[in-house]
């Protein structure tokens, strides 16, 4: 068996990451209703690739406006109790969903994903923050997430499937139920989790603006002095060129180019998920033979291609070949990287880094689907994939050059709470 197929029995074995693995793949495959419904329902109620566009939008701007400070605040508060909080949220929030009937009611589409995406913004950080706290050996990271990586490949495979036809039998409407259903599951599956560590009360001048800047400050130094994160940023900036165009415009292109509706798109998302199966495979061979850097730019390199094919594909069952085809190359280069963005941070600043390159690559999709959305009725959606595609290997080279963290730097442990340390109120600070 391969170092990560042994390390992933020994994470599987600890009962707090099974009942975050467990609760997030639920959430994972009731995220599909909704990132399926949306979409769908824009299209038909507007017929616009723009509109389209537009809900995407919505929910990445709180990325770019509120990631960074929410970090501040991840690192500080219970990173559990946050995570439960913004799933209980969520939860709510997707209901709003069910009002919108008519095509001058699809604005509230808009500012439910753009609530929904403020809420993630402390949830995504603080789960990433809190892995390495629960696996606790960093010989075992690679393999616990990998493991969240095969959360997207089940929810990939059963999501899209299910969401599909779901919504093909009942309507769009009964997938808002399933997502929150989804993130009240997650939230109870979080709440059991139980670390060792108790959180240290917060000191009070950490209430101040002057403290939350400093801790900002400390955060983004910390990035941009490690040669492993500023080249983990700029490689997923590259990405992201491409990245953001693909979200706009992938349903319009299916539709229209190949007349597929919710089941045929259900498809091709669940085969990028019985790719993520095998690319797991291809992960524990990679771990054995390269370093994680290399890991992540030949996969990219690999996820560029396959994104070409999809322009370029005569049939839709070209499109489901090389959407399986991305599902190998995503798993790898998903965990590899997100390894070695853990590894390169310590854990009282881990918050904030991740949220930091979140934004600041989301500043670059966001400038990539405003284009997508006002180009997308005069630009041919094939040559949208083929400069996604492009971008894709340039990361990928620009991947293969990004210097191995050095072992754990102040590797989660001694810390209160949740794996955190209480940060000086005087200064500093995926």
């Amino acid at each position: 068996m391969s170092p990560v197929g042994n390390a992933s029995w020994r994470v599987l074995r600890n009962p707090n990451f099974l009942r975050l693995w467990l609760g997030q793949m639920i959430s994972f495959i009731g995220d599909y209703f909704y990132f399926l419904a949306i979409p769908i329902m824009v299209e038909r109620l507007t017929g616009s690739a723009m509109m389209v566009g537009l809900s995407v939008i919505s929910s990445a701007l709180p990325m770019l406006l509120l990631g960074p400070l929410a970090g501040v605040f991840v690192d500080r508060w219970n990173r559990r109790h946050t995570m439960v909080v913004a799933d209980v949220l969520r939860g709510l929030l997707v209901l709003l969903c069910l009002l919108v009937r008519t095509a001058d009611q699809v604005w509230l589409y808009y500012v439910v994903g753009f609530l929904m995406s403020c809420v993630g913004r402390f949830f995504f950080p603080a789960q990433s923050a809190l892995l390495p706290r629960i696996v606790e050996n960093s010989d075992d990271l690679l393999a616990a997430n990998g493991l969240m990586q095969v959360i997207q490949t089940i929810g990939l495979v059963a999501g899209p499937a299910l969401a599909g036809f779901t919504i093909g039998l009942w309507g769009e409407q009964v997938a808002f139920f399933f997502d929150s259903a989804s993130f009240l599951i997650s939230a109870v599956a979080i709440w059991t989790i139980r670390l060792p560590h108790r959180e240290a009360p917060c000191r009070e001048e950490h209430g101040r603006v002057s403290a939350v800047w400093a801790e900002l400050r400390e955060g983004l130094a910390h990035l941009f002095s490690s040669q492993t994160l500023v080249g983990m940023l700029i490689c997923i900036m590259v990405l992201q060129l491409g990245i953001g165009a693909v979200n706009v415009i992938w349903v319009p292109y299916l539709q229209r180019t190949f007349g597929v509706g919710a089941e045929g798109l259900g498809t091709v998302d669940a085969a990028q998920g019985a790719g993520m199966l095998l690319g797991s495979a291809i992960l524990g061979w990679a771990a054995a033979r390269m370093s994680k850097s290399t890991t992540v730019g030949w996969s990219l390199v690999g996820i560029g291609l396959f994104l070409a094919g999809m322009g370029l594909a005569p049939s839709f069952a070209l499109i489901v070949a090389c959407s399986f085809g991305l599902g190998l190359m995503i798993l790898p280069a998903n965990s590899a990287a997100t390894t070695l963005v853990q590894l390169a941070t310590s854990d009282r600043n881990r918050g904030r880094v991740v949220s930091a390159i979140n934004a600041l690559a989301t500043l670059v999709g966001l400038l990539s689907m405003g284009l997508a959305s006002l180009g997308a009725e005069i630009v041919r959606f094939p040559t949208v994939y083929l400069f996604c595609g492009a971008t894709s290997v340039v990361a990928g080279l620009l991947a293969l050059r990004i210097p191995e963290p050095a072992r754990a730097k102040e590797w989660a442990m001694g810390s209160p709470q949740d794996g955190q340390k209480a940060l000086p109120h005087s200064g500093g600070e995926l």
